[in-house]
């Protein structure tokens, strides 16, 4: 039976400005094609994109979730459109919640939260984090292992709370896979498990073969340093440069760190490297036979599938939990010791030198996306839907 589905965003509904958005954009357009109808709130009134896969609400105060107003309003909007299924893609905004837990209790839904993430950004990043919620003054007291691990057991505390509050809240949490249950429990043990549901994230299409490949390395992703590790590029790729005088490094996309890398690059000489800024990605997927990532902590990011489904070898940091639940190590991508440039460099230098373990690596690559088509993983939303909604 055709559903009516409403998806809650906090920030511009705009598939080509982040994951979420990117993930509420492939579930809406599934399920239009499949006869369901889709509504999305965002809190933000300005920045959406031209789309015709959703029927689009804002609000319409400044102060997003935090203004009263704007929680009022997706009340209303559930009281009049009367959905059978609501998604909250923002699970930790509390006041979200409890605006649409006092809805739930007069109107039947079923209503989920939705992770895209991992639960262990803090845990993989504790000095980072370190850095934003302890004031300037005191950093240099905390810094150190005593003082990370007096941090990090008070997020644990914190997140733990945080978490429960969505198990109380919500019918289920849909998270993407294994790994996020291996997080979720080192939280909240067994807490509410039964309020878990897990879904992956999606692909829109899958190459049906192997492009034609160039000799190119291709990094892609913001470029920054904190989460995506910008600084671990060049270190790699000046130890194999003349090792591999026929290749190219390609370098997409923006961020707060592209001026200093491209300065590094022109200061330093370096060959062979070409900065593009931020594209449209799939052209890059194509030519490239190898895709690395040097992230130190991801959720599941949709370029490593990405990459994939263009029949592109993953080469990564071994630094997040998803890492080994969607790359197999030497069947269909190559998982690295964080943060080991040398290991890096050693095995790409000797992956780009093995035409015959590049061929196999890419279809295995090419077989593995097919898992995470939108095909597959669409129907495993409208499966579950159909289990709560029609039982």
């Amino acid at each position: 039976m055709p559903y009516k589905i409403l998806i809650i965003l906090t920030r511009p509904f705009d598939p080509n400005a982040g994951g979420v958005q990117r993930s509420t954009f492939k579930m809406s357009s599934y399920f239009k094609r499949h006869g369901h109808q889709t509504h999305v709130y965002s809190y933000q009134e300005k920045g959406h994109a031209v789309q015709d896969v959703a029927e689009l609400h804002t609000a319409s105060l400044p102060g997003r979730h935090k203004t009263q107003a704007n929680n009022s309003k997706l009340q209303q909007l559930i009281i009049n459109i009367k959905p059978d299924v609501v998604i909250n893609q923002m699970p930790y905004e509390i006041e979200i919640g409890k605006a649409l837990a006092s809805i739930h209790k007069k109107q039947k839904f079923l209503l989920l939260s939705c992770l895209r993430n991992t639960l262990f950004v803090v845990k993989l990043n504790v000095e980072s984090y370190l850095k934003v919620v302890v004031p300037k003054a005191l950093q240099p007291f905390l810094n150190n292992q005593v003082g990370r691990k007096f941090i990090l057991n008070k997020h644990v505390s914190k997140h733990a709370k945080d978490l429960k509050y969505i198990l109380d809240t919500y019918d289920y949490f849909v998270m993407f896979g294994p790994p996020n249950m291996e997080e979720l429990k080192y939280f909240v043990g067994d807490y509410k498990i039964n309020k878990t549901h897990l879904i992956p994230n999606s692909i829109l299409s899958v190459e049906p073969s192997i492009p034609k490949k160039e000799k190119r390395i291709l990094w892609l992703s913001r470029v920054t340093y904190n989460q995506k590790r910008a600084d671990l590029i060049l270190p790699f790729w000046k130890k194999i440069m003349n090792d591999l005088p026929d290749w190219q490094l390609d370098i997409v996309g923006d961020g707060d760190a592209f001026d200093d890398v491209q300065h590094q690059i022109e200061t330093e000489q370096i060959p062979r490297v070409t900065m593009y800024g931020k594209q449209t990605p799939y052209k890059y997927y194509s030519r490239a036979p190898i895709y690395i990532m040097t992230s130190a902590f991801e959720g599941f990011p949709n370029t490593l599938i990405e990459a994939q489904s263009y029949g592109c070898i993953p080469v990564l940091y071994d630094s997040y939990p998803v890492c080994s639940w969607v790359v197999k190590n030497g069947e269909n991508g190559i998982l690295i010791p964080p943060f080991n440039i040398d290991k890096m460099a050693d095995e790409i230098a000797k992956l780009a030198k093995d035409q015959k373990k590049q061929k196999k690596m890419m279809q295995s690559s090419l077989e593995r996306a097919r898992d995470f088509h939108l095909d597959n993983v669409g129907k495993l939303w409208i499966d579950f839907f159909d289990r709560e909604l029609l039982n």
